[in-house]
């Protein structure tokens, strides 16, 4: 074990001995300060439930709804949930020149499922039920939260 975090650690630094710095186009930093703080919260909660996330993932959702000018950030409805998955986190990776992340669809459900349980959606949102619709009928998940091997991607970047 102890043989295994070394060798990790020593993966992880350059060959001067330092750390990495982060990508400057890494788009975590297009995020505001309680986002970010946001992020780091979903990520670790979703490490204790044991429920799926990837950070990439998250990053360009939590982007994505913060550039919804026409909603608050902290309120969900079916329908910006479904822009969110088909329109906004395509145009946003367009302009990032990325591709989607994979599993969009699985991070989004565990982000509204932290939404849910830590009782931040706004007054204003839909009930969680109707959150998931769209990831249900077109983000490729079933209804016991279970992805389909070819639709692990983001359905635009098939």
């Amino acid at each position: 074990m102890t043989t295994t975090t070394i060798a990790l650690a020593a993966r992880s630094r350059t060959p001067n001995g330092r750390r990495p710095r982060r990508r400057a186009d890494d788009p975590i930093h297009l995020l505001s300060v309680p986002i970010r703080q946001l992020r780091l919260e979903v990520l670790l909660w979703a490490l204790r439930q044991g429920q799926p996330v990837e950070a990439e993932a998250l990053t360009c959702i939590l982007l994505a709804k913060d550039s919804q000018l026409d909603d608050p950030f902290t309120v969900w409805t079916a329908e910006s949930v479904r822009r969110l998955l088909w329109v906004d986190i395509v145009a946003l990776c367009d302009e990032l020149d990325r591709r989607p992340p994979d599993l969009v669809a699985p991070t989004l459900w565990t982000l509204l499922d932290f939404l849910a349980g830590t009782h931040r959606l706004a007054h204003g949102s839909d009930p969680l039920a109707l959150l998931r619709e769209p990831l249900i009928d077109s983000g490729g998940i079933g209804r016991r939260r279970r992805v389909a091997p070819s639709r692990r991607r983001h359905p635009a970047a098939r």
